[in-house]
């Protein structure tokens, strides 16, 4: 995962592994069909054990489960999100492998089997058309995709609504949230309205709100001075503490990062001479060194291709 996906994929999980947001995210974004039918009292997160590993390497997501009103049959809502700034035609095998991988794990715990809905959150700049698994095999005929498993998913795409449609939200921190999603690769338009959107934030839990500001100030072209002296005081404070925070754990890891090189640097001079003197064996060399052998290896092929 690139370093830029990751800072909306912890931004988004930071929000929805909130329940209340969880819940009002489904409210607002799932079929009228399938809310309606929900109880979100009993919205419960389910661990991370519920993904194979195999899948915990390739798929970001929160996954939730739910009952139906009335207590029948839970319903497992999956939400799936992918961070991308180009569209992948092949989510929908992605998401299959999740369906199935769910399906499974029920399976291996002996519990009844329970309904997947996937929701695919998306708030890149290409546009992204939505396929279903069949969607790609173009050329095949209708008879041979009857072996092909299908399914739908939700596709929730912040570039397609408004936002006006999304100052719909009743959840004010939502509502700041999914308009610095959907404005993410707008950096004038997030600094133009950093101080409505911090204001809304502001609404939200402590944790949240620090999540928030860093995400914003990381994406936005923001004149820190400007912002600041248009929020009232209690805003500005835990704008500032944060910022304090975020720039301190940042210098730290620098100076951590810098230390780790420096000694790294010191190890592969010392293993080098040893090398060089060829009087000793490449285990003697990271005993006396305090590396493993197969970084002393490392060292010895890079000497090689200098020669």
């Amino acid at each position: 995962m690139s370093n830029n996906a990751s800072i909306h994929d912890n931004f988004i999980r930071s929000i929805l592994s909130n329940k209340k947001m969880a819940a009002d995210y489904f409210k607002n974004y799932l079929p009228e069909f399938i809310s309606r039918q929900l109880d979100f009292a009993t919205l419960r997160q389910l661990p991370d054990t519920y993904l194979s590993d195999d899948l915990k390497k390739t798929i970001s997501d929160i996954v939730y489960s739910c009952h139906r009103k009335g207590g029948k049959n839970a319903v497992k809502v999956s939400l799936l999100i992918e961070h991308k700034s180009y569209p992948d035609k092949y989510t929908s095998i992605q998401i299959g492998s999740y369906i199935f991988s769910a399906l499974q794990k029920q399976a291996t715990a002996k519990e009844p089997l329970s309904l997947v809905i996937p929701v695919l959150l998306y708030h890149g700049k290409g546009k992204w058309q939505y396929r279903k698994l069949s969607d790609l095999f173009e050329d095949m005929e209708e008879y041979w995709k009857q072996y092909l498993p299908d399914f739908e998913y939700v596709y929730n795409n912040l570039g397609m609504l408004s936002d006006t449609d999304v100052e719909k939200l009743n959840n004010k921190f939502l509502k700041a949230s999914f308009l610095a999603l959907k404005h993410s690769f707008e950096k004038e338009w997030l600094g133009r309205n950093a101080v409505n959107l911090l204001l809304l934030a502001a609404t939200g839990p402590k944790a949240l709100q620090q999540g928030f500001i860093i995400y914003l100030y990381t994406r936005g072209d923001l004149k820190e001075e400007n912002v600041l002296n248009s929020l009232p005081e209690p805003i500005k404070k835990t704008i500032m503490s944060t910022l304090d925070i975020y720039i301190e754990k940042g210098r730290k890891k620098g100076i951590e990062e810098g230390i780790e090189k420096g000694i790294e640097k010191k190890s592969r001079e010392f293993i080098q001479n040893l090398l060089t003197a060829g009087k000793f064996s490449v285990s003697e060399i990271a005993a006396f060194a305090g590396v493993t052998e197969p970084f002393v290896k490392k060292v010895r092929a890079s000497l090689k291709k200098k020669k």
